[in-house]
């Protein structure tokens, strides 16, 4: 079984101090710590169950700058293909 998770790129706020820039459209990101949405995490964890029962492999795909490219690491770290 093939099985295709989407995982976005999101800001660590738990212990972020988060700003709004000045032109008020944008959050200031300098110092931030990005994970994976914690939804598309419990996603990603489903999938990772059902490959253990079923068999199977896991693709993680996301959408965005070359710093995106962290998030899908942590995908693979979590144990997809």
């Amino acid at each position: 079984m093939e099985l295709v998770v989407c995982i976005k790129r999101v800001p660590e706020t738990a212990e972020a101090e988060i700003r709004i820039d000045a032109s008020g459209r944008d959050i200031v990101r300098d110092g931030l710590v990005y994970t994976i949405n914690e939804a598309d995490n419990y996603a990603l964890e489903e999938a990772l169950l059902i490959k253990e029962r079923e068999g199977g492999t896991i693709t993680v795909v996301t959408m965005g700058s070359r710093e995106s490219e962290d998030t899908l690491r942590m995908g693979l770290a979590k144990g997809s293909d």
